[in-house]
């Protein structure tokens, strides 16, 4: 961590009025591009890393941009690998548990999403509670409202994943590789395919 790397995380840790320090803090690494509103927050039960697991001499970044009067609210170690991006949009709710996003994958909020702790989301998924242009039927009436999107505790979303708006996802599922989600997992299933469909029931992972 270079001398500016330091000073920025100084700041957000102890001066920033952004930022409510209850029980951890945010843990800056080098090429970290943060864009915080003044009107956001962001909540902070315990650690945050910002641009981890990153590689020597690399100059990978990590992006986290909060649009106005948004919400970030750390409730469990977490961190943001190598290339992925967070973004909370202007009076969106994220909730972030114990776990990790892994490098180029997204999370896109516009509404409210909670991810539990114990997360495992692999490299290259989306995560979208909003479509983020509206469709309009003849009547000039939006049909495709932004929808909240939960995912328990310990889930697995594997490999080029899209989890899409509405969608809610079981304790202890497994997401295969490529899979996109637009409809409810129950508990303890695992789901593939495009759409994601149930493929085994009762199943754990570790």
């Amino acid at each position: 961590m270079n001398n500016e790397d330091k000073l920025k995380e100084f700041y957000y840790n102890n001066l920033s009025e952004n930022i409510c320090i209850k029980n951890g803090r945010l843990i800056i690494f080098k090429n970290s591009v943060m864009d915080i509103h003044k009107s956001s927050k962001i909540n902070i039960w315990d650690d945050l890393y910002i641009n981890s697991n990153n590689f020597k001499k690399s100059k990978a970044e990590c992006y986290l941009k909060l649009h106005e009067s948004s919400t970030l609210n750390i409730n469990g170690r977490f961190k943001m690998f190598y290339g992925s991006t967070i973004q909370v949009f202007k009076n969106a709710v994220l909730t972030l548990g114990k776990g990790y996003i892994n490098s180029n994958s997204v999370i896109a909020c516009a509404n409210n999403i909670t991810i539990e702790d114990g997360a495992t989301i692999a490299r290259g998924v989306y995560i979208y509670d909003s479509d983020f242009h509206s469709v309009l039927n003849k009547n000039g009436e939006i049909i495709n409202s932004s929808a909240p999107i939960h995912i328990g505790k310990h889930v697995w979303i594997g490999v080029d994943s899209i989890i899409l708006k509405g969608v809610n996802i079981g304790e202890g599922v497994v997401i295969g590789a490529g899979s996109l989600v637009n409809k409810d997992i129950p508990p303890h299933c695992m789901a593939a395919g495009n759409p994601a469909k149930i493929i085994k029931e009762n199943v754990t992972w570790k």
